[in-house]
């Protein structure tokens, strides 16, 4: 499992967002992808937009879980590129800013 990779989670898209020192852990804090058509009231800075296989989801940073690894797919995608947008959500969700 790798940090800022999308895996499948059930029948939908979740964001690894543990670090990769912690890998020996039988769980991962995951944040839940919703599509963005799904979705009424955004916070930007919470929940950032990201493209997930030529689809639009929002990052349900509020919603993030620890998920036993026997729960967790394949992996989608990388978003690594996007690592800067994703920490900056979690620092609004546990600092405000």
């Amino acid at each position: 499992m790798a940090r800022f990779h999308v895996y499948e989670v059930g029948d939908g898209y979740a964001l690894d967002v543990q670090s990769n020192l912690l890998d020996r852990l039988q769980t991962r804090v995951m944040i839940p992808l919703v599509a963005a058509s799904h979705v009424i009231n955004i916070m930007s800075r919470l929940n950032p937009v990201v493209v997930v296989g030529g689809k639009t989801y929002l990052m349900s940073t509020e919603r993030m879980a620890s998920i036993p690894l026997s729960e967790i797919g394949v992996e989608i995608a990388d978003l690594t590129p996007r690592s800067d947008d994703i920490t900056a959500a979690l620092d609004f969700l546990f600092q405000g800013f």
